[in-house]
């Protein structure tokens, strides 16, 4: 994907729309473009900065959008450990009926 691609990605990951690979795909190209980390963090200073004046309260949105690609972060190892689990299952799963097929034969 190209950065314009990413970058339409960014009110989706300012909502907690981005699941799975696509999330993966988003965290790992903002850790590795500069642009497009400072084009997220202006539509978040953006988004989050109006609502906060309307609500009147007091925030520290460097930090929370800090804290945002963190959790993002962890949920795409979380995602990717569950799949790597999972195909470890699907191997030994595999392996064990071979074993009791050949079992079954002999």
């Amino acid at each position: 994907m190209e950065c314009k691609e990413y970058e339409k990605l960014i009110p989706a990951f300012l909502n907690d729309s981005l699941e799975g690979e696509e999330l993966a795909e988003f965290v790992d190209h903002i850790k590795q473009c500069r642009d497009c980390e400072e084009e997220l963090a202006i539509q978040f200073l953006s988004v989050e900065g109006l609502a906060r004046l309307e609500e009147g309260a007091s925030f520290s949105l460097d930090k929370e959008l800090e804290v945002k690609l963190k959790q993002a972060g962890r949920q795409v190892k979380i995602s990717r450990r569950i799949e790597r689990i999972c195909k470890q299952v699907e191997g030994l799963a595999a392996v064990v009926l071979g074993a009791a097929i050949l079992y079954m034969i002999w």
